[in-house]
């Protein structure tokens, strides 16, 4: 075949670069954004959410818009002659189907967020007899925070310009040399 890019390792074994791309297409990238080598959206399980065909049928709909000038015939066919043309779809209609299928896909992420970062309390069972000289304290649920919060409470640090000599001297107060 034409298209196979076959290379030769350095101990002498040949690699289809083709096939291996192929065969690994369904895997999960590396990296935190969620998808897998052929660029779909995908779940915590692996499972397709959205597709990379469809992402980009999207943002070009967004950029583009409704078309107004679709070249259609109007023209009724000459007698006898079957129209085997198909007619073109409405743009609008596209543009309002491909804005519920936004919505749709937002409302699936939201909900996927509201079931990760939704917290169970535990259920904490109190025997019928209570038992003297135990004392339960109430379990305090700590707000689950990033990185970027842990390290702002654990430090605040205050920048300030460094000054020129000129500016040192200004800043002086008292008899200056003239």
């Amino acid at each position: 075949m034409a298209g196979k890019k076959v290379y030769r390792s350095s101990q002498g074994k040949s690699i289809d670069l083709g096939a291996l791309l192929l065969q690994n297409e369904t895997v999960r990238a590396v990296g935190n954004m969620g998808v897998n080598a052929r660029g779909d959206r995908i779940d915590t399980g692996n499972k397709v959410i959205d597709t990379k065909v469809k992402q980009a049928q999207r943002a070009y709909n967004k950029q583009i818009g409704p078309q107004d000038d679709i070249p259609q015939s109007f023209a009724p066919p000459p007698e006898g002659i079957v129209a085997t043309q198909p007619v073109a779809p409405d743009p609008y209609e596209l543009q309002a189907r491909n804005t519920k299928e936004d919505k749709l896909f937002k409302e699936q992420r939201k909900a996927e967020k509201k079931t990760k970062t939704a917290k169970t309390k535990p259920v904490v069972k109190t025997p019928t007899t209570p038992i003297p000289e135990v004392k339960t304290e109430p379990v305090v649920e700590k707000k689950a925070s990033g990185l970027a919060d842990a390290i702002a409470r654990a430090k605040t640090i205050k920048q300030e310009a460094l000054k020129t000599p000129r500016q040192q001297a200004q800043e002086k107060s008292g008899v200056r040399k003239i």
